[in-house]
């Protein structure tokens, strides 16, 4: 029976040693997360804003954030030439769009791009209007600074204030011309969280039982 209780507790002692534990699971991620507030087609400029849900720092350390961006124009030009003589060209329009923290650490402008061109060949006094003209774009960038981790770290939701600069972009030649635009554009993001995980409780009593281990194999060893 002794000699039982002794294998046992060799055989214990031995997966003590071998140092059963899980490790501590890093750079886990959590999401994408869509915006609960997505900017429909508007009428530039506007200022809107984007709402995300924070991370939960119960589920650990958070180490990273990923904000990815999309958004879409569409766009009517309309060039005018008001000169004494013929004029020629492309027009194009630009919007560019700004999403950003309290703090002032988000890339800007998040998003900026050209509607297509659209080329045009007006007589003496003449005007034109290109039709509708569509345009999307996309971005993403990842943030470590602790100011913006600190941000998105809560049991709620950030908001980030969002905003359009438009403007007409105008390639021309002979006559006097000039271009306007009416744009609308609409803007969605994704958030994505990676974070250090914290460990579970029976993680944390494996450890424990290991460190018991490195301490008690030695002591058995030197006196084997």
């Amino acid at each position: 029976m002794n000699r039982m209780l002794g294998l046992i507790s060799v055989f214990a002692l031995a997966v003590v040693c071998v140092g059963v534990t899980s490790p501590v699971q890093a750079d886990l991620i959590s999401g994408p997360f869509t915006t609960t507030t997505p900017i429909a087609d508007t009428l530039t400029d506007w200022a809107g804003s984007l709402s995300f849900p924070q991370f939960n720092s119960a589920l650990g350390t958070l180490t990273e954030v990923d904000l990815a961006f999309s958004g879409d124009m569409s766009t009517v030009l309309t060039i005018h030439n008001t000169g004494d003589s013929a004029s020629s060209g492309n027009a194009k329009t630009e919007v560019q769009m700004t999403i950003q923290d309290a703090g002032n650490n988000l890339s800007v402008p998040e998003l900026d791009f050209l509607s297509p061109a659209y080329a045009y060949s007006l007589g003496a006094g003449d005007s034109i209007s290109s039709g509708t003209l569509v345009k999307s774009s996309s971005s993403s960038n990842s943030y470590t600074l602790a100011a913006v981790l600190s941000e998105f770290t809560g049991p709620g939701t950030i908001v980030l204030p969002a905003s359009t600069f438009t403007q007409t972009d105008l390639s021309n030649t002979g006559g006097n011309t000039s271009a306007a635009q009416v744009t609308d554009a609409g803007l969605t993001g994704t958030v994505t969280y990676h974070y250090n995980a914290v460990p579970e409780p029976s993680t944390l009593a494996l450890l424990l039982i290991g460190a018991v281990g490195l301490l008690v194999c030695p002591w058995r060893r030197r006196r084997a």
